[in-house]
């Protein structure tokens, strides 16, 4: 990590200059090290749901109990983020400096404010949310639901900061930074897990292994203030010195911020619909099934995230220099390698499942576990290569600042599934039909969007020939 000391005001750093420059080999340049990044992320979450099964089914279960309102959490500051990164893309893409540097001080001034607002609200009132989120669980999973809970809304804020900033470092082309941080904070949490769960260290258990998250989180935090405010090599500047807020900036965040926030609630309230429908049809064992097995499909689907979220930023910045032809390449590039890595996946997902979920099933107590969550995710990965279309598509949206196209997207996407599954529940016995019907939506779902995505690209670019042919052509 061997960067120059301070960047000139006006100086672009090599990072922009990649962003700028050919669309394939930007899009490469961001989802790389965001994929290391998230993979990093995955394994550290894979581990950590390790060491809690250790404790039990009651631990395992309120792991996904609890998701929901923590995937709440990170929903608000990934929609901040990306409605940030949307506009900062954009602006350093139409050579406007001074403007991405107000939207990126804009972006922190309005994730500290939702975080305040959202603590207070959740620590008062997550004891009844868990309850609600859990009808029908046993009440040791309950209580096990609150003390992992209660360390993660005290200290929403890290987490919410922390997701701003690693969205900001990769609208300015800095995927490689964000990458680190996660790194580092990936380590420092599997380090601090196994001594603050059990009785050989601190021997806090579920709180325990919350706590070990919010450190590692904090010093990803702080290490990217650093750069921003002690080293000051990368290409933004945060003002706020005489800070007031801008009506376009916030409307040029929120049009994305807020359709992609929703996006993320979204996908939690369906989850939440999938646990009360997996409590009926299965108990408790079938919500251990479910959330572990996403815990799984979350890693195996990390390379298609790491070239969604390459999307954003690259499409962005092409969309603000009027370079549509470059919006169109990265956008095809994009597809076309999400979903051959994805068929890839989804082969190996088929043949090695058995081995995939050994990790959640090592323990006596879960052991019995492992076929039911083999057969999910077998089932599961047919879905991937047409997810691929779905997530790229929505990212295209986001870039072009289309935040409701992208919403739609996911709505389409993901409350499909309700029905589908409720319908297999009633009409079937067992959990394999819920499975199928979970499969069938994605695949459906995504297909349609994907057609819709060049739709609507093919419309741009046909107003943009129009609006620049010359009058005597």
């Amino acid at each position: 990590m061997d960067w120059a000391g301070a960047v000139a005001e006006d100086e672009k750093t090599k990072e922009v200059e990649t962003l700028l420059g050919d669309p394939k080999k930007a899009i490469l340049a961001m989802a790389i090290p965001t994929t290391v990044a998230l993979v990093a992320q995955a394994v550290n979450n894979l581990v950590d749901a390790a060491w809690v099964s250790g404790l039990g089914r009651d631990a395992l279960a309120a792991v996904g109990l609890v998701f929901p309102v923590f995937f709440i959490i990170i929903g608000v500051s990934t929609g901040i983020g990306i409605g940030a990164a949307s506009a900062i893309s954009k602006r350093i893409g139409a050579e406007n400096k001074a403007g991405a540097d107000r939207t990126a001080a804009h972006a922190i001034i309005l994730v500290l404010i939702g975080s305040v607002i959202m603590t207070i609200l959740f620590v008062l009132f997550l004891e009844p949310i868990l309850r609600v989120l859990g009808s029908g669980a046993e009440e040791s999973t309950i209580r096990e639901c609150i003390n992992y809970g209660l360390p993660i809304v005290a200290f929403m804020g890290v987490f919410m900061v922390t997701g701003v900033l690693a969205n900001i470092l990769r609208a300015e082309g800095a995927a490689k930074r964000s990458m680190y941080v996660l790194i580092l904070a990936a380590i420092i949490n599997l380090v601090l897990d196994p001594f603050f769960i059990y009785d050989y260290g601190l021997g806090w258990g579920m709180t325990g292994a919350a706590m070990a998250t919010v450190i590692a989180e904090s010093i990803a935090m702080l290490a990217m203030l650093y750069w921003y405010f002690v080293k000051k090599d990368l290409y933004l500047r945060f003002r706020f010195r005489g800070f007031r807020f801008e009506s376009e900036i916030i409307k040029d965040i929120f049009k994305v911020g807020i359709p992609a926030a929703l996006q993320m609630t979204i996908i939690s309230i369906v989850s939440i619909f999938m646990n009360l429908i997996l409590l009926e049809a299965g108990g408790d064992d079938g919500v251990a099934i479910y959330s572990s097995d996403w815990r799984v499909l979350s890693i195996l689907t990390i390379p298609l995230m790491g070239i969604a979220a390459g999307v954003v930023p690259v499409c962005a910045a092409a969309f603000g220099a009027k370079r549509y032809d470059k919006v169109k390449a990265a956008y095809v590039y994009a597809l076309k390698i999400s979903v051959l890595l994805m068929i890839a996946v989804c082969v190996i997902t088929i043949i090695f499942a058995s081995q995939m979920v050994f990790a959640f099933t090592y323990d006596p107590g879960t052991e019995y576990l492992r076929g039911g969550m083999a057969e999910f995710l077998r089932i599961a990965a047919l879905f991937l290569p047409f997810m691929a279309m779905g997530m790229v598509a929505e990212s295209m949206f986001q870039a072009l600042g289309m935040g409701m196209k992208s919403l739609v997207s996911t709505l389409f996407r993901n409350l499909l599934m309700v029905p589908l599954c409720y319908v297999a529940m009633i009409a079937t016995t067992g959990l394999t039909y819920i499975w199928w019907g979970a499969t069938v939506s994605e695949v459906v779902a995504s297909a349609i969007v994907v057609v819709w995505s060049f739709y609507v690209l093919r419309n741009i670019i046909k107003g943009f020939d129009r609006k620049t042919k010359p009058a005597d052509a």
